[in-house]
């Protein structure tokens, strides 16, 4: 069971995750197939929950969840691509705790298979009987939604920029300290797909906050961890590096630290993976999907995990982890979303 200290155990928390940590396995295959100093791990957010093959949007939902229930919130809106696992996500947990879900789809992907708007997640979302509204504004829907006498609760793409929306992470660097302990290890590396940022804004202040009780009560870190996140958008990369350091700092703010404790020092973001387009399925990227599900019997998606385990392994075979002893891939699930791409094969 997690250990967090006040206030961040006074943070109401629903509960979506299984009740076990989401595993950690050695890819012992991936790591003899790389052929580098490093031993390669990975931590299993798409299977972190029974609720619509849950990922990392789950653990974000769980502080959000909380929150619309105590202002009485009877629908969730939010916003994201046609694909989005994050609506998909939302939409689960609403029906989980007897809310309505309202969903607004952007087509923001440039995709000719009939299937990328049918198939995958939006079948899922259709499944859990989530409302679509297609090219609507979100004042739109929320005027919708009021018009019908009903309380709707707005979260923002991801769950990222909501004030709640890193806290999900940050506990998560909790539970990985104490897997560490628990294995007598220590991942000197961590990497992740990166898209809007809570995942990787609340990891860091997670492990900053775990650093600073550890100081205070404990014995002393293993060492510095380098934090990596892989972009799957075409963002400017110091923009997304701003917004990953202000959802760090308005985690952090909530947990027991200074805002000042987090800075872009503790965190690195790669821009070199990205296809060119959000969403878009490149031949690198499908060669390392196939690669990797080859190698460990493990499925990741074109959106977002695909990119991240392709930067791991071309990183991996520039000799740009070779410092690193041990690298965790931190799997944030969205296979939900591989019947939309057809060509991957």
């Amino acid at each position: 069971m997690v250990q967090l200290s006040t206030p961040f155990s006074d943070i109401p928390r629903a509960k979506l995750l299984f009740d076990t940590p989401s595993s950690i396995e050695r890819l012992g295959r991936l790591t003899a197939n790389l052929a580098c100093e490093s031993d390669f791990w990975i931590k299993r957010e798409d299977c972190n929950s029974g609720l619509a093959f849950g990922g990392n949007k789950v653990r974000k939902l769980e502080y959000v969840l909380p929150d619309a229930i105590a202002q009485s919130a009877d629908t969730l809106v939010t916003v994201g691509g046609l694909q989005s696992n994050h609506m998909r996500q939302t939409a689960a947990a609403a029906s989980k705790y007897g809310l309505n879900t309202s969903l607004i789809p952007k087509d923001v992907v440039e995709a000719d298979d009939p299937e990328y708007r049918s198939l995958g997640n939006i079948q899922i979302t259709e499944l859990l009987s989530a409302e679509q509204f297609p090219g609507a504004s979100t004042e739109e829907v929320l005027a919708i939604i009021e018009s019908r006498c009903r309380r709707p609760y707005f979260i923002p793409s991801g769950a990222s920029m909501h004030p709640l929306g890193g806290l999900g992470f940050a506990r998560w660097a909790f539970e990985l300290e104490e897997q560490e302990q628990s294995m007598c290890i220590f991942f000197d590396t961590i990497l992740v797909a990166l898209a809007s940022g809570s995942t990787l804004g609340g990891m860091v202040a997670g492990f900053k906050c775990a650093a600073k009780i550890r100081a205070k009560n404990g014995p002393p870190s293993d060492g510095r961890r380098r934090i990596i996140g892989v972009q799957a958008v075409t963002v400017p990369k110091e923009d997304l590096t701003a917004t990953v350091l202000q959802i760090a700092q308005t985690a952090a703010d909530k947990i027991g630290l200074r805002t000042d404790d987090v800075t872009c020092e503790d965190f690195e973001v790669d821009n070199r993976f990205t296809a060119g387009a959000y969403g878009r399925l490149d031949d690198a990227t499908a060669r390392s999907i196939k690669e990797f599900a080859s190698l460990e019997g493990v499925l990741t998606d074109p959106v977002y995990t695909g990119k991240a385990i392709t930067g791991l392994m071309a990183m991996a075979r520039a000799g740009e982890l070779q410092l690193s002893k041990n690298v965790l891939f931190v799997h944030t699930g969205g296979q939900s979303s591989l019947s939309a791409y057809p060509s991957l094969r």
